[in-house]
């Protein structure tokens, strides 16, 4: 198997919004594949400040794309740049049973997320997308954790007219963390 066979499993996991199950899943998977030490270097990192800093660009964000009328917010993270992350609030927006995320890269208006140095240096030193159990292992925690971070942050929020959804530098498909609700 590779990475992207464990990234759709994974995906299908975060559309429960188990966020607490869904960090743990991956990193037994971690734990299971790669070196202990590692998986502790990612478990010390706090993550308060990212997730303060997440929440508060959100939050513009959200601001903005109920100004304008946006059909969805998209996040997307950098793993090889200090897992920078830019928020794009686009104003279309194709659900994923139409299997095209061009939408995403047509915005009006971008808002800078916090960036997570830490992750890319683990990510860089002992992660990839090589065939090797243990790369693996260490990306797909780190993802599980930002993710569930996000989504938790989504859950926080009202609810609203857009869509919300996240996504690595690159990513295919970009993973729905909120839908809209096609009634409104």
């Amino acid at each position: 198997m590779n990475i992207f066979t464990y990234l759709e499993k994974m995906y299908e996991e975060v559309k429960e919004h188990n966020w607490a199950e869904l960090e743990l899943r991956y990193r037994r998977l971690a734990l299971s594949w790669s070196r202990k030490d590692v998986v502790g270097q990612i478990d010390d990192v706090d993550m308060s400040d990212y997730e303060k800093d997440l929440m508060k660009s959100l939050s513009e964000a959200v601001e903005t794309a109920d100004k304008t009328s946006a059909g969805a917010i998209y996040f997307e993270y950098d793993m090889d740049n200090n897992w920078q992350g830019n928020f794009f609030v686009c104003p279309e927006y194709q659900s994923e049973e139409e299997e095209d995320d061009d939408w995403a890269s047509e915005w009006d208006k971008e808002v800078e997320g916090p960036d997570l140095p830490d992750f890319t240096a683990i990510y860089a030193e002992f992660g990839g997308y090589d065939d090797k159990k243990s790369s693996m292992g260490v990306t797909l925690c780190l993802i599980a954790r930002t993710v569930s971070i996000f989504g938790r942050c989504v859950d926080n929020l009202p609810e609203h007219p857009f869509a919300i959804c996240i996504g690595f530098h690159d990513q295919d498909p970009i993973w729905r963390i909120r839908e809209v609700d096609e009634e409104e």
